[in-house]
């Protein structure tokens, strides 16, 4: 008879810690590193190898993957959204999660198709955070050397401030200009930044033991699978192929003539931080 009074409280028990594990590993999944999505992980393997011959910054360095500019696009078409600052958030949006409630069927939609058809994407914000498209991952398939330029190019845009230093410098060279001039003159920095990231990045993985080709193969990989080849306009954000390459080919020749100049030892220590909520992983340096 006591032995069934006591059931009540043991299957209590079993219940209260059948019900703290769930939420533990719920918790486990959601912030570690060893159940984020695959595209993370390629992230992670880069920045472990470029961290150890490169200095990074003293700031973290926050990466999400997001859908893509083609969801932005395909939403439209879709009838997701009619304004355009509203259809602009549709890139930016988490493509890992199944989206319920008003639209969710065409949300998913533009989801799917601009991960089959979007080609390479990311960009840096000047809060340190660098979205990648999903897509990229899925175009560049076992090609993580290719990758790693993408990552290399976008830290340079957060290590040199290129966003506050380039409109600084417009604002100064534009002043009392008409609106056109002055936005030539804002390409024109835009241009040069994105040059010297190319060649940064080019350093940077150089340093941390990559093969010389890369730089160029993964240029010319990006150029193709985009589509694309054009020239360098004044109001081009973007130097042109042939000038992007050049610049490249460049850098690349005088590297080989003095190969040791471009390899003094540094390093960067940090942490990893994972957020499935988020869509984040952040390298969180150590000072």
């Amino acid at each position: 008879m006591q032995f069934s009074h006591e059931l009540p409280h043991i299957s209590l028990f079993m219940s209260i810690i059948f019900s703290s594990l769930i939420l533990l590993v719920v918790k486990i999944r959601n912030n570690t590193t060893i159940f984020m999505p695959k595209e993370f992980k390629t992230i992670k393997r880069i920045i472990e190898k470029i961290s150890k011959r490169n200095n990074l910054g003293e700031y973290p360095l926050t990466f999400t993957i997001i859908a893509g500019s083609r969801t932005y696009w395909i939403a439209r078409a879709l009838g997701v959204c009619k304004k355009e600052d509203f259809c602009y958030f549709m890139r930016n949006i988490n493509p890992f999660l199944p989206y319920k409630g008003k639209f969710s069927e065409e949300i998913n939609e533009a989801i799917r198709q601009s991960y089959l058809i979007n080609s390479i994407e990311a960009f840096a914000w000047p809060n340190g955070t660098i979205a990648i498209s999903r897509s990229t991952f899925r175009t560049n398939k076992s090609r993580e050397d290719y990758i790693a330029f993408i990552l290399g190019h976008e830290i340079s845009h957060i290590l040199n401030n290129d966003s506050f230093n380039n409109s600084l410098k417009k604002a100064k060279r534009g002043k009392g200009l008409k609106p056109k001039k002055k936005e030539e003159i804002g390409c024109r920095f835009s241009r040069e930044s994105e040059s010297k990231a190319d060649i940064n990045s080019a350093k940077m993985l150089l340093k941390a033991g990559y093969s010389k080709d890369i730089p160029i193969k993964a240029h010319d990989f990006f150029s193709k699978q985009n589509g694309y080849a054009y020239e360098t306009e004044k109001n081009s954000s973007h130097p042109g192929y042939e000038d992007r390459r050049k610049n490249l080919k460049d850098f690349l020749t005088d590297y080989e003539a003095s190969e040791k100049a471009f390899l003094r030892k540094e390093y960067t220590k940090g942490r990893w931080i994972f957020s499935r909520k988020e869509n984040t992983l952040t390298f969180k340096i150590f000072s």
